[in-house]
């Protein structure tokens, strides 16, 4: 078992106790999506916990990998992947989730270094689908913005 392999089950245990409160506030009607996919999760995420610990109690131990994982890690692409997620919200809150999902999109594969045509292939391929899933398929309200309300 590898350390990395434990912060990474202790991340996905928190992400799915985090989604689990937000998704028990919603109406019981709406909970059933979302309870299907935090129960896989947890699920996968139990497995592969009880894989790794059999391989550690067989006899390989607990490794430090971490230095060789954060090797190569780049703080600043990090920290600025970070506050564009941040930026996203607020301008999620201002222009709607359209364009705030495309104008993030767009703006992360060009700053990730992608290529102009996947970028723009990409961005159109999402706008499809995102409204062919959730205005069409789904009918999900999605915020539409300050500016556009």
């Amino acid at each position: 078992m590898k350390r990395s392999d434990i912060g990474v089950t202790v991340i996905i245990y928190a992400f799915t106790l985090f989604f689990l409160v937000m998704t028990l506030d919603l109406p019981s009607d709406a909970q059933t999506y979302p309870l299907c996919l935090i129960g896989g999760l947890l699920a996968l995420n139990t497995l592969y916990l009880a894989r790794c610990l059999l391989k550690a109690r067989g006899g390989a131990g607990i490794i430090n990998d971490l230095p060789e994982v954060f090797a190569g890690f780049q703080w600043k692409q990090f920290g600025i992947v970070c506050l564009s997620c941040v930026l996203y919200m607020g301008v999620m809150e201002l222009a709607g989730f359209y364009i705030a999902s495309l104008l993030y999109l767009a703006g992360m594969l060009w700053y990730l270094g992608v290529p102009k045509t996947h970028v723009l292939l990409t961005i159109t391929v999402m706008a499809v689908m995102i409204y062919s899933v959730f205005s069409l398929f789904l009918k999900v309200p999605l915020p539409v913005g300050l500016l556009f309300k």
